[in-house]
């Protein structure tokens, strides 16, 4: 059975176990349900593009930047709560007002854009550019900060955090250019190095039994049995979005193609559209449709 479209253009999904928030290209928010069932309505609580974002139990936490006017906000809202729509663009570039997204629990102005915003057991780890890298809870209390990362190899003016996710070894940052960072519990460096990769990194996977997959902006992606080991390259149709483990191999879909790999094979199947990510067996293409994984 066709499902209905989401009525706007995706550029993601954060997921958490029984509930999934999809972002659109002009800050639309629309809750599904495993069974991709929509939980409300779409709504855009602040009038700018999301940037990043992840959900924490209840709470998503995104944030908004505003480029051209250099606005910045990060926000709470419930998951639980129906969300509505916020402020207009007019109302943004007014100086008088300050606008906060709605529906928010908590919303903070900021002036540093937050970058690779990633859950991390029930905190929130984020980079600010120039700032350094935050940990907070999810009422926006600082746990700890610390200096951003610097790797003699790399140009830190020409470089970004993608995200952050908690292992064995530690606290994992991984940046665009290849940059690993490790840190304790209480944010002090461990170990670093820079992984050696043919384009840059786009985003990442992480599962304990697979390890890592590495999304990279061209005709590659990588794996890791470690974050401190050699990273696999492997070519590939184009660009991924979106990737999952499930039924102990990975499984993606992304430029014009849904994909998997298990013990170093590699399976595609061609599509007429973008995947922009996957909930289950379907993928939410960049128009806004829903189509069943060909993979």
């Amino acid at each position: 059975m066709r499902r209905p479209d989401i009525g706007f253009p995706p550029i993601k999904i954060d997921s958490e176990e029984n509930i999934h928030v999809i972002t659109g290209v002009s800050g639309e928010l629309l809750k599904v349900d495993n069974e991709i069932n929509p939980i409300g309505s779409v709504s855009t609580p602040f009038p700018s593009p999301v940037t990043s974002s992840s959900i924490i139990g209840e709470r998503w936490i995104g944030a908004w930047v505003e480029r051209e006017l250099r606005q910045a906000r990060m926000a709470a809202l419930d998951i639980n709560d129906e969300w509505v729509d916020g402020g207009s663009k007019a109302e943004l570039r007014n100086g008088d007002l300050i606008l906060h997204p709605s529906s928010k629990i908590w919303s903070q102005l900021l002036d540093s854009e937050p970058m690779g915003l990633s859950k991390v057991g029930d905190t929130l780890c984020f980079s600010a550019k120039n700032k350094g890298i935050y940990r907070i809870d999810i009422n926006s209390n600082e746990i700890w900060r610390t200096e951003h990362p610097k790797w003699n190899k790399i140009d830190e003016n020409q470089d970004m955090i993608i995200g952050f996710v908690e292992t064995k070894d530690g606290l994992i940052v991984i940046s665009q250019a290849g940059g690993i960072a490790i840190y304790d519990s209480n944010g002090i460096l461990i170990d670093k190095k820079i992984i050696q990769l043919p384009e840059l990194i786009t985003g990442f996977t992480f599962n304990e039994e697979l390890g890592w997959f590495i999304k990279l902006n061209g005709k590659c992606f990588a794996t890791m049995d470690s974050i401190l080991g050699t990273p696999m390259i492997y070519r590939n149709k184009g660009p991924i979005y979106d990737a999952i483990s499930k039924d102990n191999k990975w499984i993606w879909t992304g430029w014009r193609h849904d994909g998997s790999i298990s013990e170093g094979l590699i399976s595609t199947a061609p599509r007429n559209d973008i995947g922009v990510g996957i909930i289950g067996d379907y993928v939410l293409t960049n128009d806004g449709k829903w189509d069943e994984i060909r993979i």
